[in-house]
């Protein structure tokens, strides 16, 4: 802790597996390098993609790049954690259905094409030792 007897800290976790749908090759490198970057698993899906991100691939990175579009009855059963597309309204309300459709856990679907926070999860821990007096040893006790 420090003289106030406050500790905080403030870490970025990756969020895990990451669907990258583009939909254009420009959109589908920026969402792919922002996920790359926060530690992230990346499958890339949009047409173009694998010339797109060949910069990228073969460098040990966690990156699949597949040529196409996505059938959206197999992409309910892919196990992902983000899905990042930044295309029409139209299509993007196709997306977020598929995506509400799938059973498990609640994805969160980025729109924006450039968001880096949005392919980390924040944590902030807080310990302050002020309510046991100062005393540090007192809160290790617990």
């Amino acid at each position: 802790p420090g003289p106030t007897g406050e500790a905080n800290t403030l870490s970025l976790a990756p969020r895990g597996r990451v669907l990258c749908l583009g939909p254009d090759t420009e959109t589908l490198l920026a969402q792919t390098i922002q996920a790359l970057a926060a530690g992230n698993a990346v499958l890339a899906v949009a047409p173009g993609a694998p010339a797109a991100l060949s910069a990228l691939t073969g460098k040990g990175l966690p990156l699949a790049a597949i040529d196409g579009r996505p059938d959206p009855v197999e992409a309910r059963s892919l196990r992902v954690d983000v899905v990042a597309f930044s295309g029409t309204p139209e299509a993007a309300r196709i997306v977020r259905k598929v995506i509400a459709d799938r059973a498990g856990p609640i994805v969160p679907l980025v729109s924006e094409v450039l968001n880096p926070a949005a392919y980390a999860h924040e944590r902030a821990v807080c310990v302050d030792t002020t309510a046991a007096g100062g005393n540090a040893s007192l809160l290790a006790a617990a």
